[in-house]
């Protein structure tokens, strides 16, 4: 199997087709992190260090990596599928693994949810040891 189609230690198994929405924290979450962008782009002279740290508190504030704002983004408008949003950030070279791995962390925030009240798969069916 290919290294990149394999699933990371420790990360959450979703059912098939689970589709994700912003929950309102992660609505105010998504605002956080455009006002301090706003911030960023009205206050000239500054750099790209500066642009960087800007995202970098608001991930800290939220307990998420900084990369993650662009893949909750993409939930602000519609529950969407994590191939969905694959799909939208290719050109960004976003990978599938990576929004995995996003949602993950976004959800453990309390910034995404799963449609239908759902949640992660606990346990394997195919091997009731885990």
């Amino acid at each position: 199997m290919l290294d990149s189609l394999k699933k990371r230690p420790g990360s959450l198994r979703w059912p098939p087709r689970q589709r994700f929405l912003l929950t309102e924290a992660g609505r105010g979450a998504l605002v956080d992190y455009n006002q301090a962008i706003e911030r960023y782009h009205a206050t000239t002279g500054l750099g790209r260090d500066q642009l960087e740290q800007a995202q970098r508190e608001w991930a800290l504030l939220h307990k998420v990596v900084d990369r993650d704002a662009s893949i909750l983004s993409e939930f602000g408008e519609r529950e969407r599928l994590p191939r969905e949003v694959q799909a939208a950030l290719e050109d960004c070279g976003v990978s599938l693994a990576d929004v995995q791995a996003a949602i993950d962390r976004l959800f453990g925030a309390g910034l995404l949810a799963p449609t239908g009240g759902g949640g992660p798969i606990v346990g394997d069916p195919r091997n009731p040891s885990e």
